[in-house]
């Protein structure tokens, strides 16, 4: 059995690829009446499938919003505390990926209610604008203009971690002063570059997953392997919403 790691911030331990020695002849005939190694396909409807589940909690944490928001934001909080579980264990544990996209999506529901509240409008903004920036790293990433490098990969961990710790930190300030961090939350020029940068590695991230499902699939990992892919494309989708939120409502102060 081989191993095949990805620079993934989400993908942190190995898949094992199939070895083609030591086949028998029964199992050479299962593997021709069924694929038994991941495509695309796979990958696309276990992301379909997460993404209905984010949707549904999403709007169960968009209804309870006004009356109970400590609801969506326990959820958002437990989703954090999941996620490092889910990247440290070594085999991918379907119902915890299916429990993330739960709590995910009542987090997203929550937020996105204030935002909506706030400012009119933003949250279709910035889906939409999620949606293209998704195409526009797609495309990049078959031309073959963004490529996965270690370097990138660094980066890009380092900053979500960052944002995750600085997030949790606002957040416990609101919670318990009432303040915030101004260098997550200004308005002025320098806090708008902020976002913008966060907005631009975060998007780096689909080039992560991309060059991790792509080389899967060359790999011939096992099928069970569009869980880990399904999960990285939803963290990356979350992530540029949330700055794209974030940077949306800065411009418009």
């Amino acid at each position: 059995m081989a191993q095949l790691k990805s620079s993934n911030p989400a993908f942190k331990q190995p898949f094992m690829t199939a070895s083609p020695t030591n086949v028998t002849p029964e199992q050479l005939a299962q593997m021709h009446r069924a694929p038994s190694t991941l495509t695309i396909d796979d990958v696309i409807i276990h992301t379909l499938g997460l993404f209905a589940i984010i949707a549904v909690t999403g709007s169960l944490g968009w209804a309870l919003a006004p009356s109970s928001p400590g609801i969506g934001f326990g959820a958002g909080l437990a989703a954090v505390a999941l996620s490092f579980v889910i990247a440290f264990r070594r085999a991918m544990k379907p119902a915890l990926i299916v429990l993330f996209a739960v709590l995910e999506g009542a987090a997203i529901g929550t937020i996105s209610r204030f935002y909506e509240q706030a400012y009119h409008g933003i949250v279709l903004q910035a889906l939409l604008g999620t949606a293209v920036i998704f195409v526009v790293m797609l495309l990049l990433y078959r031309s073959g203009r963004l490529r996965a490098t270690p370097r990138m990969a660094r980066i890009v961990t380092s900053v979500l971690l960052g944002v995750v710790a600085f997030g949790l930190i606002d957040l416990v300030l609101r919670a318990t002063t009432g303040s915030h961090l101004p260098i997550l939350n200004s308005s002025g020029p320098l806090g708008i570059l902020l976002s913008l940068g966060i907005l631009v590695v975060a998007s780096l991230q689909f080039i992560l997953d991309f060059d991790y499902i792509e080389r899967a699939i060359a790999a011939g990992a096992p099928r069970s392997e569009a869980w880990r892919a399904s999960y990285g494309l939803l963290v990356g989708f979350v992530w540029v919403y949330l700055e794209l939120l974030r940077l949306l409502s800065k411009l418009r102060n």
